[in-house]
């Protein structure tokens, strides 16, 4: 069964079982009210003849009594004498329901309940019959009596009826138009998601979801563009991930191969032997570096590289950082500054993955900066927070390649291997690095002017 028909299913009978209880609940109301009232009101009448009969008996006052009972076409008034002889009555009254009614008397004088429904006839309406005796010096002297119809309250019902049934009719059929909306509303964005899906599932990762409004489809709707957007991207960068490693790892390959192909064929001499074992050597360390940068981003990524946090001074941990690619500055006759606001700055991290983390970042600088040029690196706190900047006059990098410079193996020069550069997994490393020590890093370059990395830390 398809979702919108259970969703009319349900918005009728809900609908219809609302128009039914609240039918019934103000009808058995109703009744109960109109027959509270009714009684009340008989109860009233006649202890008020009452009063009036014994406060002047006489002939009279029964003719007025009487006049004013008749004036009601629903009720028999009937005024007894104290045998249950008729002095007078609204109307004729047949021998039997005389019987009935004295009977009645009869059996419920001796209990303070003087009024009760009385079911005259088989399904009949009921009638309410209720008496009051009235003393004449001090003695009972008779009876008054009221046999009341109800039949105004049942007419009062089947209009209530006829309401209640018309009513009804016009909620359900606004119940319907409503469904009828909301099904479209609500079951036409989910078979398009549910179609989308489906493409997403066969791997058709280029679908758009309409997603306007604020409510709960409307998100629905824009976390599935989203998803399709982000496997789409995951996607792209596995098969990205997947072609730059085999290339990595190709080409240190092919060195190896084919300088061990030279080595075990061919007659060499001793000098060349040497150098061909040499680049041997060479790429085989290249390789290992590879491997081990691969698994050391594996580890970071899943969080299963426990952090040694201890309280390190970041001024000497940044000084010691900058001896170590000394070398390869000076190879280049690239000047290297530090500054710091304060001669020492103690935090808590971990010294020998967040000082890797700066030599990722110092060898990239070094490894783009021209000859002749200079690097910058500021070590400064406000508040909580420790801000690094390193900053050179290199390169720059194009804007279109910024949004993905964190991603692994990703190259600005796409031709470029890792003979002329890094295993292209350092920048990547760093960024894990610098999360799990709960810090951000942000990147700000422009083309052949230079870039910027900065690491904010927040010290607790």
């Amino acid at each position: 069964m398809k979702l919108s028909t259970k969703l009319s299913l349900l918005v009728f009978t809900s609908t219809l079982l609302i128009i039914v209880m609240m039918g019934v609940s103000f009808y058995i109301l109703s009744k109960s009210f109109y027959k509270d009232q009714s009684q009340k009101d008989i109860e009233y009448r006649l202890d008020a003849h009452r009063e009036v009969v014994e406060m002047h008996w006489g002939p009279e006052t029964l003719e007025h009594v009487v006049i004013m009972e008749s004036r009601n076409p629903e009720n028999t008034f009937i005024v007894f004498d104290a045998d249950f002889n008729v002095q007078t009555s609204t109307q004729p009254v047949s021998k039997e329901m005389l019987d009935r009614y004295k009977s009645w008397i009869v059996s419920v004088f001796i209990t303070n309940e003087r009024t009760e429904f009385v079911n005259t006839m088989t399904e009949h309406i009921p009638h309410i019959w209720s008496f009051e005796p009235f003393e004449i010096d001090g003695e009972i002297a008779g009876y008054l009596f009221i046999d009341q119809d109800t039949g105004s309250f049942e007419e009062a019902r089947w209009t209530l009826l006829g309401i209640t049934t018309f009513m009804g009719l016009i909620t359900l059929l606004f119940s319907g138009m409503l469904t009828i909306f909301l099904s479209k509303r609500v079951t036409l964005p989910i078979t398009n998601a549910r179609s989308l899906t489906k493409q997403i599932a066969k791997g058709n990762f280029d679908v758009q979801l309409s997603s306007e409004g604020n409510d709960e489809l409307s998100d629905l709707l824009r976390h599935i563009s989203s998803m399709a957007s982000q496997l789409k991207e995951f996607r792209d960068t596995r098969q990205q991930f997947l072609t730059n490693v085999a290339h990595d790892i190709r080409t240190p390959l092919t060195y190896i191969k084919a300088y061990a192909s030279l080595l075990k064929d061919q007659q060499v001499e001793k000098e060349l032997v040497h150098e061909q074992a040499a680049i041997i050597h060479q790429e085989a360390i290249r390789m290992e570096g590879l491997v081990k940068d691969l698994f050391q981003l594996m580890k970071l990524e899943e969080g299963s590289i426990p952090l040694n946090i201890q309280g390190t001074d970041l001024v000497e941990l940044i000084q010691e950082a900058t001896k170590k690619v000394k070398l390869d500055s000076d190879n280049k006759n690239i000047d290297l500054f530090f500054s710091s606001s304060a001669p020492s700055l103690v935090t808590n991290i971990d010294q020998d993955q967040f000082e890797r983390a700066l030599l990722n970042l110092l060898n990239n600088s070094i490894r783009h900066t021209n000859p002749n040029g200079k690097i910058q690196i500021r070590l400064e706190k406000w508040n909580n927070e420790i801000k690094i900047e390193i900053e050179d006059n290199g390169e720059g990098i194009p804007a279109d390649d910024l949004p993905h410079i964190w991603a692994r193996f990703y190259r600005v020069e796409k031709s470029r291997s890792t003979k002329h550069g890094g295993s292209g997994l350092g920048l990547a490393i760093t960024k894990q690095i610098i999360e799990l020590h709960g810090g951000t890093i942000q990147i700000d370059s422009t083309l052949n002017v230079g870039t910027v990395f900065m690491i904010k830390l927040f010290d607790s």
